[in-house]
């Protein structure tokens, strides 16, 4: 999601150069550096997976001036490549979009929080809570951090998200979220059926590419 500069106010943008500035240091803090460098195949997967996000967030729509609003596929590069990669390779996609959609950069951070920070946090988040004895199975994850992750994601950011609108006295924005509600179903299920594939296929086929996926722990034998 991606909201107009001059609709923000001065205390918002500074906050959110800020969140966005601990982020992305934790991120390069927590990074396997090494792990990258004995394996580039690692690099691949991180390139492609910004790659990846940049043509799924070109196919976007403008609902409201100032408001452009896309499906995101950050889940699945969070269970493919983890937290901190997901941040800085989104971080990388989303200075790329903003250049080629001729966005004024001043709605960078908070736009990177919306589509890069709070996606692959809540997408980790919710992977490591299914992981666990109770859940030893590969439908678990693939249901669980694949569809479910991609729909929990989309809640979270319209839930924020409208917060985000009432706080800045865009009432004609809110009514507009809540005369159309039942569309955040279709969203839910849309986000949510790209990365359960993308992630079923993956798991399924390359479980050594996907960082989240323990196949031992969810293929073999208890």
């Amino acid at each position: 999601m991606f909201l107009d500069p001059s609709l923000l106010t001065t205390s918002l943008l500074a906050a959110a150069w800020v969140l966005l500035a601990l982020g992305l240091l934790a991120a390069v803090r927590y990074t396997p550096w090494r792990i990258l460098r004995l394996s580039p195949e690692r690099v691949h997967l991180v390139a492609g997976g910004a790659v990846a996000c940049l043509l799924l967030w070109l196919l976007n729509i403008r609902m409201i001036d100032g408001l452009v609003l896309h499906l995101l596929g950050v889940t699945t590069l969070t269970l493919v490549v983890g937290w901190s990669l997901a941040l800085l390779a989104g971080s990388g996609a989303l200075l790329a979009f903003i250049l080629a959609a001729d966005l004024p950069w001043g709605g960078y951070p908070v736009a990177w929080l919306f589509t890069v920070a709070l996606p692959a946090t809540t997408s980790w988040l919710l992977a490591r809570a299914l992981y666990r004895p109770r859940l030893r199975n590969p439908f678990f994850y693939i249901l669980g951090a694949g569809f479910a992750g991609g729909a929990l994601v989309v809640l979270v950011d319209a839930a924020l998200a409208l917060a985000l609108f009432s706080a800045l006295g865009l009432a004609r924005w809110v009514e507009g979220a809540l005369a159309f509600w039942p569309l955040l179903f279709l969203v839910m299920f849309s986000e949510g059926f790209i990365n359960g594939m993308c992630i079923a296929a993956l798991a399924v086929f390359h479980p050594d590419a996907v960082k989240t996926f323990d196949d031992r722990f969810y293929l073999d034998d208890a």
